[in-house]
């Protein structure tokens, strides 16, 4: 009885309701649920290559030329982006680019499906940036952004094909296959840019793409001994047809034996926290610009830490602690770029690296973000102390440093030498030249026995380069060099030599025109001395010969005890790999004020007598990527002395103002300091007063003035290094 009851209920209620609101029974508009939102499709990842690729512009393009692609979205400060791709079609490319520690970054990534109204990861990384590469058409990841270039190279199986290729690769290495896990794919699997898991393994590596889609991937985390860095490991296109067969990648150092991503957040910590001190409460300095002293924030290095000749105080107190543009600079994560296995040297006459020698060392790489937004970095060598992990330095007795330059070199004086100059042409050529700078610097450290130095090593002649203290003024910080048979005697006798009239500090290996094609060097003859630093033979595929890490071997004789055998031997690790000249034409250089070339680079310019004032001033423009770091105004004139037995004689005089900005990112410097007045040969009681030797008494850091005359000669420096730690310097010069 009570189902008719309740049926007779509805119905009564149905009909009074269709009566009062004329509508059928159950079609209430109200009571229907709105339908459901559809889901979009999106893309969510993290743009990384070891630390977030903070700021990034990330844009995607998909297969169909038709749809309208998203607006670009930028990635946060932990590098993680959300695009909505729902009107897309796959496959798809992502592209990060921006600038990362202080260089532009284009990262590519593509994906050759997805997953409809669903949130679907997808990465940009090196590792991506390498898949896309082993599949893009001439092997340039970019061109994937076209879409019929997606569309036909994006698919399934050939990016699974080179995905697998490379992770089976990075698999080789243990360590390496227990931090990315199982079934790692490096565009989809969640990761977060923290230095742990994924993002550790990318701290690890080094990915570059070359010619036709080649990618070469070394292990910075594997020990090297006395090579340059470790082997690299190259996959290709071909290879992605049989992903199981497999170079093996060097393996990684044992977990003992580098520092962890904890301990170097530490150290990176005790850096900033210095650095948020202005320069008056880092430092305190004499009327004279010296620091006599370093503020207990900053001093937390080992009581022993030594580098290039000099204690904490001499070398970073000095060199570091008083730029004031590096005030509030934002320490990002460091980065094991070089892993020392113990180097081991038995011989007596070998330096033998505290820390280094019987146990493992590393080099590190901490990114600076300056408070003018721009990103620098500071390389540092860390050992093992009883505390632990710390900062040791190289422990080195003596300042020096082997170091790849390109140059670019453009001549004020358009015209040509003045009439009547000997000068070979080549030096009055707008040029770019390669060159190996070979520093000793007679200042740091004990040198006052040191005779000559010899360098031998890639890139350098079969006999050796070698440099001897110069009797120029204002050269002070370096020998120059005089030969490169390896002899230590005076060029065709049996006479050892003790200084040089040059001043020459840089080997050049092979030089360009602007227009990248090749220009002939000096005619060097070994023979005869006729132009030292000047490969007899242009080198070749620098970036081949004189990789990153390349080690040097540097013997030093000494004059109490004058042998043909070195009295010390010292290896050396130059930290960029070099580059032939003609690259120079790929480089994005800056461009003096032309104000400044004329007032400072011609003989009638408003600046172009002494100059005894250091406040002055360079601008520029361009360099829209990176900065630069360093300027100069150099000048060289010859003069006559007497020493202090009556003889006279003929001299260099050299002079340097030196230049910072006052903000990284400046396109402009001022003078800070002057260079030393002293000739290397005036620092060592063994030459200060031989014969015609007449350097003790140069003792004006006045920039000398520019004339007409022949022997007159100015120019202007700025410097700046790329992303990837290569140095470039930008010079204007005019030569009489």
């Amino acid at each position: 009885m009570t189902a008719p009851h309740l049926r007779r209920t509805k119905l009564t209620a149905c009909a009074a309701a269709a009566a009062a609101l004329l509508v059928a029974c159950g079609d209430d508009p109200d009571d229907a649920p709105a339908p459901a939102p559809t889901p979009a499709t999106t893309l969510q990842g993290v743009a990384a290559l070891g630390a977030p690729f903070a700021g990034a512009t990330v844009t995607v393009v998909d297969s169909d030329a038709a749809t309208t692609d998203p607006a670009p979205v930028t990635a946060d400060a932990e590098g993680r982006y959300s695009i909505d791709v729902s009107a897309l079609k796959a496959p798809l490319v992502l592209k990060a680019s921006g600038n990362f520690q202080g260089g532009p970054t284009e990262l590519v990534s593509v994906l050759p499906s997805l997953t409809a109204q669903s949130a679907n990861t997808a990465n940009v990384t090196p590792l991506t940036h390498a898949v896309a590469a082993l599949v893009a058409p001439g092997g340039d990841p970019l061109a994937l952004t076209t879409p019929a270039a997606l569309a036909a190279n994006g698919t399934a199986d050939k990016v699974g094909n080179a995905s697998a290729l490379l992770v089976n690769t990075l698999a080789t290495d243990p360590a390496i296959a227990s931090a990315l896990g199982s079934a790692f794919d490096p565009m989809r699997t969640a990761f977060s840019a923290d230095g742990s898991g994924v993002d550790g393994v990318l701290d690890k590596l080094a990915v570059e793409i070359g010619a036709a889609g080649a990618v070469t991937i070394t292990n910075l985390a594997a020990s090297v001994g006395a090579g340059a860095q470790p082997t690299p490991v190259t996959l290709t296109p071909a290879q992605t047809a049989t992903p199981t067969v497999v170079p093996t990648l060097a393996p990684s150092a044992p977990a003992d034996s580098v520092p962890s991503a904890a301990d170097l957040a530490a150290l990176g910590a005790k850096l900033e926290a210095c650095l948020a001190l202005p320069v008056a409460q880092r430092i305190t300095q004499d009327a004279g610009g010296t620091v006599t002293a370093v503020a207990a924030a900053c001093n937390y290095a080992p009581a022993d830490w030594r580098s290039n000749g000099r204690n904490w105080l001499q070398e970073v107190g000095q060199f570091t602690l008083t730029k004031s543009y590096l005030d509030g600079a934002k320490i990002g994560p460091g980065q094991v770029v070089l892993a020392l296995a113990p180097s081991g040297h038995t011989d007596p006459k070998t330096f033998k690296a505290p820390y280094c020698n019987d146990g493992p060392c590393v080099v590190v790489r901490w990114p600076m973000t300056t408070a003018s937004g721009a990103v620098t970095t500071s390389e540092w060598v860390l050992g093992k102390t009883a505390a632990g992990w710390d900062i040791v330095g190289n422990q080195r007795p003596y300042r020096m440093f082997i170091e790849p330059r390109l140059n670019r070199k453009i001549a004020a004086n358009r015209d040509g030498a003045a009439p009547g100059s000997t000068i070979d042409p080549y030096f009055l050529k707008d040029r770019y030249e390669s060159t190996l700078r070979l520093i000793f610097d007679p200042w740091a450290g004990d040198t006052a026995n040191i005779r000559a130095v010899r360098y031998s090593g890639p890139g350098l002649p079969a006999g050796g380069v070698v440099a001897y203290r110069s009797q120029r003024c204002g050269t002070g910080d370096r020998f120059a060099i005089v030969n490169q048979t390896g002899s230590t005697r005076v060029l065709g006798t049996t006479t050892f030599q003790f200084w040089t009239g040059g001043a020459a500090a840089e080997f050049v290996l092979d030089a360009a025109n602007l227009d990248g094609s090749a220009l002939a060097l000096p005619s060097t003859n070994p023979a005869t001395g006729a132009f030292p630093d000047f490969a007899a033979t242009p080198v070749a595929n620098q970036s081949t010969t004189i990789p990153a890490w390349s080690v040097y071997k540097v013997e030093l004789f000494h004059f109490d005890v004058l042998s043909d055998e070195p009295d010390e031997i010292v290896y050396l690790r130059a930290g960029a790999g070099a580059e032939n000249a003609a690259g120079g034409t790929t480089k994005i250089w800056p461009t003096l004020a032309p104000a400044d070339v004329t007032d400072y680079l011609t003989p009638t310019g408003a600046k172009a007598g002494a100059i005894a004032d250091p406040a002055q001033t360079l601008n520029w423009t361009g360099l829209t990527s990176g900065f630069v770091g360093s300027a100069y105004l150099f000048s060289q004139n010859f003069a006559q002395a007497t020493n202090g037995q009556g003889e006279t004689a003929s001299y260099g005089a050299r002079a340097r103002l030196d230049f910072d900005p006052l903000a990284l990112g400046d396109r402009s410097a001022r003078g800070i300091d002057w260079a030393s007045a002293r000739s290397g040969t005036a620092l060592s009681s063994f030459t200060a007063n031989v014969g015609t030797n007449p350097n003790p008494r140069c003792g004006s850091t006045d920039v000398l003035p520019l004339t007409a005359n022949p022997n007159d000669y100015r120019e202007i420096g700025l410097g700046f290094r790329g992303a990837d730690r290569k140095f470039y310097n930008a010079v204007w010069f005019w030569d009489n």
